[in-house]
């Protein structure tokens, strides 16, 4: 099936009528989609009450604040922040996308994340699919990903051994362009020859 039939197919979808969970079940899934946020804002006022009642209210907000300062400061943390803060925009992102493009199942299941992880250029998500949606449907629409995700480009790759698993790159920086080069973890295993360099005829 072609590109065309295929968003064809998902245009004429009929839009699902998505059974209105109870509050306490909106709230479960809400919490579980946010765990990762929730988790470090538990770790983060857990550690000032400690502080505080070490050092006081006053010098633990001092320490904070340098914290931060230092944080933002240093390169490498800079470097770390920022790509927890893609991996939270690219997680919002592609289900806001997914649920636009309907890319789902007639019910209104949505491909599950199961992982995401930051790369030297960008993200790397892995999807489970559910029944009704397949690695050519994600790629057909992976120029409206692409702008979704405030990306360069998106890239879909499809696994050889289970195919409703899906992953999902996506590409921020571009390495050839960057002012420092990113590193291949290939360069120390081989020895490049270097060029012989002319001797002089006499």
């Amino acid at each position: 099936m072609s590109r065309e039939y295929r968003a064809l197919g998902r245009e004429l979808r009929p839009v699902p009528q998505i059974k209105r969970r109870s509050l306490l079940g909106r709230l479960v899934g809400w919490a579980f989609r946010h765990l990762p946020e929730i988790l470090l804002l538990l770790l983060v006022v857990r550690a000032w009450q400690v502080c505080a009642d070490k050092l006081g209210p006053l010098w633990t907000d001092v320490f904070a604040v340098g914290l931060v300062a230092g944080l933002l400061w240093w390169r490498r943390s800079r470097r770390w922040l920022t790509a927890a803060l893609g991996c939270v925009i690219t997680r919002a992102r592609l289900r806001a996308a997914f649920t636009e493009l309907r890319l789902s199942r007639r019910n209104g299941r949505l491909p599950f994340t199961v992982a995401l992880v930051p790369t030297p250029v960008g993200e790397r998500v892995w999807l489970l699919c559910p029944v009704g949606v397949s690695a050519e449907d994600i790629a057909d629409e992976s120029d409206r990903l692409r702008a979704a995700c405030f990306a360069r480009e998106v890239r879909i790759t499809r696994d050889r051994r289970f195919s409703a698993l899906v992953v999902l790159d996506v590409i921020r920086r571009d390495p050839l362009a960057a002012s420092q080069p990113v590193g291949s973890p290939l360069g120390g295993r081989f020895d490049v020859p270097r060029p012989r360099q002319p001797q002089d005829q006499r």
